[in-house]
């Protein structure tokens, strides 16, 4: 009993001192932008400016990258952010090549690459302007500022850096013209038939205009009187670039006793400028639903089926054989009947009937009067 006391003792004194220990302090590395998007519009051969201040929310000095890359963006919607080349025909079709960025007079560089050296809650103003060529094509284009902290590698003498992490404001310049603003949704894939009650989609929308749109969606299935049975919102305010596509994909759970045809519909809105009531683009699919359980109940019904066919057919073959296997009766005609070892009998005699004679000299039958 005293030992137990002791130990408890013991174990109470340990927690109070663990708690009483100051924890062990993690370095941290933090970037911060005082905006993360901008959106200009501007005319060809113009000359626009901005600035963004950059802030170090750690509590380590930090060293940061500082460069302006496209926005590519493919078929599924997927973004990649290539850096522009000042030199051959990219420099002019690069939107990245319109601007220009205003680093301050104690910044340093890698390569040609300029960076920043920030102390911990230091912040930095950065400046930056453009413009666009007097051929630009009308409409947007987007491109991204891109802040990336670095460390250079021990023993490199300054030639070597690791990245650890970037953050980017993205920076939208409407170039002033014709502007065409169109959305479409193309292609649009639904299975023509489908077993259960999960119906999987994928389309794209695609931005056949030169301004970006932000849009809203959902999908709905819809019975043969066009009473809503479930719908899904597949996009929220979500951005399609000029000139490019977004793939969504997915899946819609029904319920249970879908049946027969159904539709699929799709609803997609945005506002044009200056539109007070959205622009809707609506598109169908016609999908063929059969429930899980009935098919099983077919499946049953028809193993049944076979079952009681082939029962059939081999009740029908074992009569047959018993019919082949079984002696023949006997007639009831007894006068057929000679068993064996016993004589035929004579069969019994009728009236007489006598024959007609033809005589020697006569070459036609003769017959006489009534034998009786």
């Amino acid at each position: 009993m005293r030992l137990r006391r002791t130990l408890a003792l013991l174990l109470c004194v340990v927690l109070v001192l663990g708690l009483q220990s100051p924890g062990t302090a993690l370095a941290v590395k933090t970037i911060a932008l005082s905006s993360g998007s901008f959106s200009f519009e501007i005319d060809p051969a113009m000359t626009g400016s901005g600035e963004v201040e950059v802030i170090n929310d750690g509590d380590e000095d930090i060293k940061v990258l500082v460069y302006v890359a496209d926005v590519e963006i493919n078929d599924k919607g997927e973004q990649s952010f290539p850096l522009p080349s000042r030199e051959g025909a990219s420099i002019f079709s690069s939107s990245a090549t319109w601007m220009r960025v205003y680093m301050p007079a104690d910044s340093k560089a890698v390569g040609n690459t300029p960076y920043l050296e920030l102390a911990p809650e230091q912040r930095v103003l950065v400046k930056f302007d453009f413009s666009p060529p007097r051929d630009a094509t009308p409409g947007d284009h987007n491109v991204v500022m891109f802040f990336e902290m670095f460390d250079f590698l021990p023993e490199s003498a300054g030639s070597a850096s690791q990245v650890s992490g970037r953050i980017g404001a993205r920076v939208q310049l409407r170039v002033k013209g014709q502007f065409v603003e169109r959305l479409e949704v193309r292609p649009f894939e639904v299975p023509s038939f489908v077993i259960g009650n999960v119906i999987p989609y994928k389309f794209s929308i695609n931005n056949e205009g030169n301004v970006n749109e932000r849009t809203a969606g959902t999908i709905a299935l819809l019975d043969r009187n066009e009473r809503e049975l479930v719908s899904a919102e597949v996009a929220s305010d979500t951005p399609v670039y000029a000139g490019a596509s977004l793939e969504i994909s997915g899946e819609m759970t029904t319920v249970a006793s879908a049946l027969g045809p159904q539709t699929v519909e799709m609803r997609l809105q945005y506002f044009e400028q200056g539109a007070t009531s959205p622009t809707e683009v609506v598109t169908t699919r016609t999908v063929w639903m059969v429930p899980l359980w009935l098919l099983i109940g077919l499946a049953v019904a028809l193993f049944a089926l076979v079952i009681w066919l082939g029962a059939r057919a081999a009740h029908r073959r074992e009569r047959l054989r018993r019919r082949r296997e079984r002696p023949l009766r006997a007639p009831r005609d007894d006068s057929h009947y000679e068993p064996e070892g016993e004589p035929r009998k004579a069969p019994e005699a009728g009236p007489a009937v006598r024959a007609p004679s033809v005589s020697e000299d006569q070459d036609e039958l003769n017959f006489d009067s009534d034998p009786r």
